[in-house]
């Protein structure tokens, strides 16, 4: 009962966020957004613990710590990318360091995949091959600001997400199971939060609020459902 209470809670934090965004309460808006990202790590700690009491459904303890690993991760990225919006005068590196962490989580989401189901196919890395060549190819069509090691960076991101969705499609194509059909989802809106996030931070769009909200609904999706893996894995 207290996972999904923890859920709704984390939910609102998240939705004060947007709110607070949409509003131009910057610190305010940080302030909750931290809040939202210890909610993500809360759902995993005591969804651990919860499955620990039921001996009949315990989770292995790798699979939670890589998850768990993913989530502070991302925490740590939306500490810097929130302190980006109290101090714009580090703009540029703050968001590299984000893009950084957040890359790194997604490793460990990555891992977990593999943890909870051991099975490699090269189909999954030429699917995401495909889909990240073509994000290269809108990001130059589109003219995004980056410099050359930006633009690196957020290309092997962007293949490192694309993998995690299309790994976690492939196995919940040969499993069925609740596991993979959850990361997947949660994979998805990564990819839906990240390149709308890329058109925020690196193009001149006049409107940016109903981007942002996009963007942050997606990504607070993508982490509770993350989180959410670990009571529920079977």
């Amino acid at each position: 009962m207290f996972i999904p209470i923890l859920s709704v809670v984390t939910a609102i934090f998240a939705t004060l966020t947007i709110l607070l965004r949409r509003k131009g309460k910057s610190f305010e808006g940080m302030l909750c957004k931290f809040i939202s990202s210890f909610g993500f790590m809360s759902m995993a700690f005591i969804g651990f613990c919860y499955r620990i009491e039921e001996a009949d459904k315990l989770v292995h303890p790798f699979y939670f710590c890589l998850v768990a690993f993913g989530l502070l991760f991302g925490l740590g990225g939306d500490v810097l990318l929130g302190i980006k919006e109290i101090a714009p005068k580090y703009k540029n590196k703050l968001i590299a360091l984000g893009t950084l962490a957040f890359l790194i989580g997604h490793f460990f989401y990555l891992a977990s995949f593999y943890k909870a189901e051991p099975t490699f196919s090269i189909i999954p890395y030429i699917a995401a091959f495909v889909i990240t060549a073509i994000i290269a190819i809108v990001m130059k069509a589109v003219k995004m600001k980056l410099d050359s090691k930006m633009y690196i960076l957020c290309v092997f991101y962007f293949f490192v997400i694309a993998l995690c969705a299309c790994v976690s499609g492939y196995m919940l194509y040969l499993t069925h199971s609740l596991t993979f059909i959850i990361t997947t989802i949660a994979s998805v809106v990564f990819v839906i939060s990240d390149s709308v996030l890329a058109f925020v931070y690196f193009t001149p769009v006049k409107r940016k609020n109903p981007l942002v909200t996009i963007e942050l609904a997606t990504y607070y999706t993508g982490q509770i459902l993350m989180a959410a893996t670990v009571y529920l894995i079977k």
